[in-house]
């Protein structure tokens, strides 16, 4: 394969992932929503759903890893190259490194968003489940040992 079809498949790949993570984004938006809606059937669902995107997202990256092999081979690079590193070897030689570029540039800023909501909905979980152990605590009383079972948040807040 010519490293102009590479280039073509590597941003194709690329591509695909752009899709992904707006998938992605948007299951965490569905799980949020749902945590707001007390829907527990709509969270398991989301999560099932980011479960098969998350694998559909390896065998991208798997797919992206060939291809960067044999376009590093082709153009004389180390092994194991990076995208910048390609896009930088492109620029040298030709044009097809600038959509490249472009194409990294996006996916960055969509990683970068994908994760911003997962911490934000990993910090929301979290809380909620803080929430709910200490309010069991409170009415359900100490376990047998005779530490109480929530950690303080509630009484914390209130104090």
């Amino acid at each position: 394969m010519n490293i102009q079809n590479l280039v073509h498949s590597l941003e194709a790949n690329l591509q695909a992932e752009l899709a992904g993570k707006d998938a992605q984004i948007a299951l965490l938006d569905r799980q949020e929503r749902a945590i707001a809606a007390h829907d527990p059937s709509a969270l398991e669902a989301a999560a099932r759903e980011l479960q098969s995107e998350l694998q559909r997202e390896i065998e991208r990256a798997e797919k992206r890893a060939r291809i960067l092999a044999l376009l590093s081979q082709a153009l004389g690079l180390p092994p194991h190259p990076r995208i910048a590193e390609i896009v930088q070897a492109l620029e040298a030689r030709n044009a097809l490194g600038i959509r490249l570029s472009a194409k990294r540039a996006e996916l960055r800023v969509r990683c970068a968003e994908a994760l911003r909501r997962g911490r934000r909905l990993n910090v929301l979980v979290r809380a909620l489940a803080s929430i709910v152990e200490e309010a069991l605590g409170r009415f359900l009383g100490p376990d047998p040992s005779g530490a109480p079972l929530g950690r303080g948040a509630l009484v914390d807040a209130e104090a």
